[in-house]
Formats: C-alpha cells, sequence, structure tokens
C-alpha cells in the first residue's frame, strides 16, 4: 500500500476530531439535531485550519445513515463512500482551476438532477474567492434558491474578495487559528499513537513554526520523522532539518549586540554561517527573536516562548533589562537590513554591516527610556536659557552713552586677558595680530560686528571702514537657519529625491542627520565612510542644491562628515557660537567701536603694512582664517 501523508491519515472523520473550532463544530451538531441545517454555508480562515475536512464531515452527517449526536457514524455506505472520495452526491471543486462561467453552468445543470444515493447532493467549493465576477453572477440565483436536496458549503481564505450578494446568502463562519499548545499536544498524541519519539520541546518548536495550521504542522513533523527514523527527534533535530537558527546561538548572538561587542557577535554569525545557514535566514531569525523578546516584556507568558524551551527562563531574563524604545530601535535597523540584503549583489557582507549596525545602536539597558532622555534634553534646554539670559543682563554699551573707555561690568571678572600675536616675525616692525576669531555667516551685511568680548566701549569705526555697511545684498553674509526646523527640512529633501526616482541618492542621504544649515551651506552627518565620499560627490550635490532651492528657497550646498568625526565637532561648535552670536542683543543702526581696553584696532587688509603682508607667518595665518576680522595694536 501507498504510503500516506500524516495530514491525510490523520485527517479529522468527525466533529470531536476537529482541534482548536469547537466554535464551529459545536454549532453544526447541534444545527444538525434539531434539524435546522442551512441550504450554504461559508467557511472562512487561514491555511491549515480544517475548513475542507469540517465540509467534509458535514457532508458525512448529512447523509449518514445512522447519526451520532450529529457526528457521522463511519460505518455506513454512505460515509466510507465519501470518505474515500467515490461518493457520487458529493462534489468537491476547486474553483482556482475551474473559475470560469462555463463550469458555473454545468454546476447548475447538475444541480437540476436528484441524488443517486444519499438524501442530499452536496457541492464543496474550495477556494471559492477565485471565482471571476461572470461566474459569481452565474452561481448567485441557485445559491439563493437552490433545490431542497441540495447543500452548498463554500471555503475560502480571503472572504473580502466574496461579493456581498454572495455572502448575504450564506451562513458565515470563522476558522480561528489553532494555538500553539493544541497544535503542540495533537503532535504529541499523533507520535504516541504512531509510535515515534518525539520530545515536548521538539513538538513545541513545529508548533510555533507552523503558524496555527495543523496542516503544516503535520507535515513539517513528516519531513522531520522521515529524516530521524529510529532516533528520537528533538528540538536540535528539528532545528537541522528546518533550517533554523539554534535558540543558544541566537541568545549569544543578540547579548552580544546589547553590549555592543561587534568582534564577539560577529565570531558568532561566522559560527552560524559555518553550520550551513544563509545570511537572510540568520537575520529573519534574530529579528524573530527581536519580536519575541519585545512581546515577553509586555506578556511574560506569551505562547511564543514555547519554542525556547528551558531557555525561556534567560528570554525573560533579557526581556525585563531591556527598555522597549531599544528593542524597537533594534527591530527597525535590523528590518532595514534584511529589506536592503534583498537588493545586494554581496549577502555576506551586508549581513555583516547589518549586524555592525545593530551595535552601535545606542541605550541598551531599561535605565536609557525615553522619559529620561527627555528629561536629559529639558535640562540641556534649561542650561542653554541660562547662557542667554546671562549675556543679556550684560548688553555692550552704545556709543552714545559712553562716549569713554568704561570700568569692567564686575571687578570679579578681573580685567581681560592679553591676547598673544598669532606668530612673532624676525623683521623689527611687528606685523598686524590675528585675534578673537568670529564667524561671518551668522552676522547680516547691516550689523555691527562685535567687540565686547575686547571689552571695547564706544567709538566710531573711521571712515575708511563705513562704507562696507552699503554693500550689495548678494554679499552679504548666509544667515542660520533654525536648528529646530532640521529634522523637518531634511525629511522634506529626502521625499523630494524618492520623488524624482533618484533612489541611488536617497539611498546615500537617507541615514545622514542634518547638523548645520544655513542659506548657502548644509552639513550633514553620515555613518559610514563611503557614504561621506558618495555623498560629496558634485552629481549628487547638484540634486540636493535643487531639493534645498525648492524648499528653503536656496541652492545649499551640501556636505558630508563622517559620524564622530572631528568635523561633526567643529561644525556644531560654529553652530553653537552662531546661535549665541545672534542671541547676543547689538545695538540697532549704530557702528560698533573700533577700539578696545587693551588698545586694539579693527584694520582692513589695505591698511596692512606691505612688510606684514610678505611676512610668511601672516601669510599662512590669512590662509587658514579667511572670514575672520584684524585688530593691530595701537
Amino acid at each position: 500500500m501507498a504510503y500516506q501523508a500524516l495530514y491525510r491519515q490523520w485527517r479529522p472523520q468527525t466533529f470531536s476530531d476537529v482541534v482548536g473550532q469547537k466554535h464551529v463544530s459545536t454549532t453544526l451538531q447541534r444545527a444538525l439535531e434539531q434539524g435546522r441545517l442551512a441550504h450554504a454555508y461559508l467557511f472562512s480562515g487561514p491555511r491549515g485550519t480544517g475548513k475542507t475536512s469540517m465540509a467534509r464531515i458535514l457532508a458525512k452527517a448529512v447523509n449518514c445513515e445512522h447519526p451520532h449526536d450529529g457526528n457521522p457514524c463511519n460505518e455506513c455506505r454512505n460515509c466510507l463512500e465519501i470518505s474515500s472520495g467515490s461518493s457520487l452526491d458529493v462534489y468537491e471543486i476547486d474553483a482556482a482551476s475551474n473559475r470560469g462561467i462555463e463550469e458555473i453552468r454545468a454546476l447548475k445543470e447538475s444541480v437540476r438532477t436528484l441524488p443517486s444515493a444519499c438524501r442530499k447532493k452536496v457541492y464543496i467549493i474550495d477556494e471559492v474567492h477565485m471565482l471571476s465576477n461572470e461566474a459569481f453572477n452565474a452561481l448567485l440565483k441557485t445559491l439563493e434558491e437552490p433545490p431542497s436536496y441540495v447543500l452548498f458549503i463554500l471555503a475560502t481564505t480571503e472572504p473580502g474578495k466574496i461579493p456581498l450578494t454572495i455572502l448575504s446568502r450564506c451562513q458565515t463562519y470563522d476558522f480561528r487559528r489553532i494555538s500553539t499548545e493544541d497544535i503542540s499536544d495533537h503532535l504529541m498524541y499523533i507520535a504516541g499513537q504512531a509510535k515515534f519519539p518525539l520530545t515536548e520541546e521538539a513538538a513545541d518548536l513545529i508548533a510555533v513554526r507552523s503558524d496555527g495550521g495543523l496542516r503544516d504542522a503535520l507535515s513539517l513533523l513528516d519531513k522531520c520523522v522521515s529524516s530521524c527514523e529510529g532516533s528520537t527527534l528533538d528540538a536540535e533535530s528539528v532545528q537541522d532539518l528546518l533550517g533554523l537558527t539554534g535558540k543558544e546561538q541566537l541568545i549569544s548572538l543578540s547579548r552580544h549586540i546589547f553590549k555592543g561587542e561587534s568582534g564577539e557577535a560577529l565570531s558568532v554569525f561566522y559560527d552560524i554561517l559555518q553550520s550551513g545557514r544563509e545570511p537572510a535566514s540568520i537575520l529573519r531569525d534574530l529579528l524573530e527573536h527581536f519580536r519575541n523578546l519585545m512581546v515577553c516584556r509586555i506578556d511574560p507568558d506569551t505562547p511564543e516562548l514555547l519554542a525556547y524551551g528551558r531557555l525561556s527562563d534567560e528570554i525573560k531574563k533579557d526581556a525585563e533589562s531591556l527598555s522597549e524604545p531599544y528593542l524597537d530601535a533594534l527591530f527597525e535597523a535590523l528590518h532595514e537590513s534584511l529589506q536592503d540584503l534583498k537588493w545586494n549583489t554581496f549577502p555576506k557582507m551586508s549581513a555583516e554591516m547589518g549586524i555592525l549596525r545593530l551595535c552601535r545602536v545606542k541605550g541598551s539597558r531599561a535605565a536609557d527610556s525615553l522619559a529620561e532622555r527627555v528629561s536629559q534634553l529639558e535640562k540641556e534646554v534649561e542650561s542653554l536659557k541660562k547662557i542667554i539670559s546671562l549675556k543679556n543682563a550684560f548688553p555692550a554699551p552704545s556709543p552714545a552713552s559712553a562716549p569713554a573707555p568704561a570700568a569692567p561690568l564686575e571687578p570679579s571678572f578681573g580685567p581681560p586677558p592679553e591676547i598673544p600675536p598669532f606668530s612673532p616675525p624676525s623683521a623689527e616692525e611687528k606685523p598686524a595680530e590675528i585675534i578673537m576669531p568670529k564667524a561671518k555667516p551668522a552676522m547680516p551685511a547691516s550689523t555691527p560686528k562685535e567687540t565686547k568680548k575686547l571689552g571695547s566701549t564706544a567709538k566710531k569705526k573711521s571712515s575708511s571702514i563705513e562704507p562696507a555697511a552699503s554693500t550689495p545684498a548678494a554679499n552679504a553674509p548666509s544667515s542660520l537657519i533654525d536648528p529646530a526646523s532640521y529634522s523637518g527640512i531634511w525629511e522634506k529633501v529626502l521625499s523630494y529625491f524618492k520623488a524624482i526616482h533618484r533612489v541611488e541618492i536617497y539611498t546615500c542621504y537617507r541615514k545622514g542627520t542634518l547638523i548645520y544649515a544655513n542659506n548657502a551651506r548644509a552639513v550633514i552627518t553620515a555613518p559610514q565612510q563611503f557614504l561621506v565620499i558618495m555623498g560629496n560627490n558634485k552629481s549628487y550635490q547638484t540634486i540636493a542644491a535643487e531639493a534645498f532651492q525648492k524648499i528653503v528657497g536656496s541652492p545649499i550646498l551640501l556636505h558630508v562628515v563622517l559620524e564622530g568625526s572631528g568635523e561633526e565637532a567643529e561644525t556644531k561648535a560654529l553652530l553653537a557660537k552662531e546661535m549665541e552670536s545672534s542671541a547676543a542683543p547689538t545695538p540697532s543702526g549704530k557702528e560698533e567701536p573700533a577700539k578696545n581696553e587693551g588698545g586694539y584696532k579693527l584694520v582692513s587688509k589695505d591698511e596692512i603694512a606691505q612688510s606684514d603682508l610678505e611676512d610668511p607667518s601672516f601669510k599662512e595665518a590669512l590662509k587658514m582664517l579667511p572670514d575672520y576680522d584684524i585688530y593691530e595694536k595701537d
């Protein structure tokens, strides 16, 4: 006799045998006992949950010669013929391959004839949602008023695709996913009846992998039993046969990620690769592990932990020690890596980079909760407010109110420090000294330059400097864009790249963070060096300038720096300095004094002696600091 698959050998034969669908089987049994059978039923639900088996049991129960409490006897001629599929009065139709109007017309012709041996003719239409609209319309009238000896049973996995006119003419029953415990218990029962050794951990693992479908679970069990004939089927054997990553390896890999130990994490990853797993499979299993940690943190008694067996307590410990925002960030980062892996020519390399990115995700412990991060940000904001209020409390005096040099504002501050020259020359005459660097992009053209840091009081500039205030707006320094709007502006820039279908530019810049922007220049950080190189490509910068032109009205030049580098620190320092300069009060419409208490005078390049200009140290200083003011000591 030919071998039959386990799901066919153990197909339910009575309502009592159906696993996990008691709400349906009990209702149908009572309807049969009370003689309240409908003319059409619709069974809907996920695959492998018993829809077709329930339809066959109902067909047998309707035509059984000796029913017992609504269940078929499975011994009479009608029951045996229906079970073997040889009954002339029970029709099983696959709507996926018989979806046209001609097949439905043939069905309508068949409905007119009386049953040959049974009390009712039963039509079981599987995957009924695959019928065409014309076929549904042809079936509609027959389904609404069929002969008294006809019973329709429709089965589908997608009830949303069935017309409402069909749904309204059927009694609908929803089949649920079978619980992990019910599937595991049923597998252990079958193993006991079939006399092959199966451990509970292996049964739990198969039950979790079947995702609520008993037929899928029996198919997996059949595969494992065929490979391990004569030996005990345990969880390790199931993992090897199904190509799953071991739970101990997943726990070890995840813990190294939590601690930021990138080297150890890659070592575990390579060990898993050596066992024959594919990179994509490893990342998928790790993604499922992170999901289980999140679910366990919310519900420690979740059935998903059955797949971990004796390691369930370890999972609970890890879940308790991790914060939900951190797990969410890990899940999102790993999901992005899996998406990138689909289009990557080198899956192993992409998987390695994905694991390294996971190791760099911040905030692994529960102490790093979102509330504490917000509290830290609030403290920083308060500190900035105090700095700004302190500057407002000591504004620079106006030229009209202080014609003569004033004493220091607070005696405790002491005299201003003596500022050494940049580099003493060898010539007899001392060259001009470059002091007090001051970033110009934050200062508009008509705003007087600030010399408060030198302790100067009122005195106007000489007439030779005054015309600089009337230069055209095109030559005005760049103005800083509000840092609070950086996130929104950058999101719009990325959306612009997608809108014009420049996926390669979007992919290059999407992990960047905007840290500085004025109406001429913007700086973003990138996590990898190759993204910095790609991002500073002129063709990419041209498209980015077009995006900024549409969003902020200026063709801003975009520059990319490496995350955590010195360039990032310098850019942030420049931003803080420009914000501080823009927050400091300056007298409106008045020139800033040219002298201070230390005897320093602001000079232009034309006023500097030729010998100073030819000095090598002075030339080098001008190259290094092209945007700074020049002061000369009297």
